[in-house]
């Protein structure tokens, strides 16, 4: 048998792996609304990268093309799709605040993960859940996630080599979130901090400030076992309970996620002292 040049083998094996993420990238499209000094390529290039960092981890899952627009107020993804099935998605950043840009978007990626994947018209979407901060805090943990995962990758290896400069950027935006607003007070541990904070929440689930505490203590574990990504899937398939306890929220959870996700969920729950 002739042998394979070991160069050939090389492109080969090259060619293969970019094919590969291209069947496994996001499909994102960028309306050409107001976005500044950024172009709509610009921003589809750091929105892609953004969302890549966590999809890679979810192989398994199967989500609709995303439309993305620019919008004046805070970021949102709309529980109702386009006319052409399309997952609508708003953020405020523009111009070429890609940290702030990657930060927002990576937010509301995992909110499209967890209403519109895999068998999403099952899940609950309408207002009025009692546990929903968790959605909005794990939300804000895959911002961290992204924006610390980018600063490595764009580092070594941006989408564009002239942008490899914006790699510090993701990583400081990261530092300054969670040194800021996703600070513990002083002398206080996340379960007595917690357990003080909890019926807030409940009541308000976007009090971003304790979001941030929340997202702060879950980035390690995602961190440690980014599969975690995967579980998020499976977030909103439980049952429709106004008064559902954050214990049995969790538990059923996990017992909607496949077998090889469900010990993730348990170290999750750990960390609000709920064993499963």
């Amino acid at each position: 048998m002739k042998k394979i040049p070991a160069v050939c083998l090389v492109l080969f094996l090259q060619c293969f792996a970019t094919a590969a993420f291209a069947r496994r990238a996001p499909d994102i499209s960028v309306a050409p609304t107001d976005w500044g000094q950024a172009s709509p390529a610009e921003v589809r290039m750091v929105c892609l990268s953004a969302a890549g960092e966590i999809w890679k981890y979810c192989p398994d899952t199967r989500m609709s093309p995303i439309l993305l627009h620019h919008r004046n107020g805070h970021p949102q993804t709309e529980w109702n799709r386009s006319r052409d099935g399309r997952i609508v998605i708003g953020i405020e950043a523009r111009d070429r605040r890609c940290a702030q840009m990657a930060f927002q978007f990576g937010h509301e990626f995992c909110h499209a993960l967890a209403a519109h994947s895999n068998d999403w018209r099952r899940t609950w979407r309408e207002e009025g859940k009692p546990n929903h901060w968790l959605e909005e805090s794990i939300c804000e943990t895959a911002s961290l996630f992204a924006l610390r995962a980018m600063a490595r990758s764009w580092r070594d290896s941006a989408p564009d080599r002239a942008w490899t400069y914006y790699a510090p950027e993701f990583s400081n935006y990261a530092r300054e979130c969670m040194g800021g607003s996703g600070s513990l007070p002083r002398g206080t541990t996340f379960p007595a901090w917690f357990h003080r904070n909890e019926a807030s929440l409940r009541r308000n689930p976007n009090l971003r400030e304790k979001n941030a505490v929340v997202a702060a203590q879950l980035l390690p574990l995602f961190e440690r076992d980014p599969r975690g990504w995967e579980a998020v899937t499976f977030l909103n398939l439980g049952e429709r309970d106004r008064k559902m306890s954050l214990a049995r929220f969790l538990a059923e959870w996990q017992g909607n996620c496949p077998p090889k996700l469900q010990g993730f969920v348990a170290r999750l729950a750990l960390v609000f002292e709920v064993r499963l």
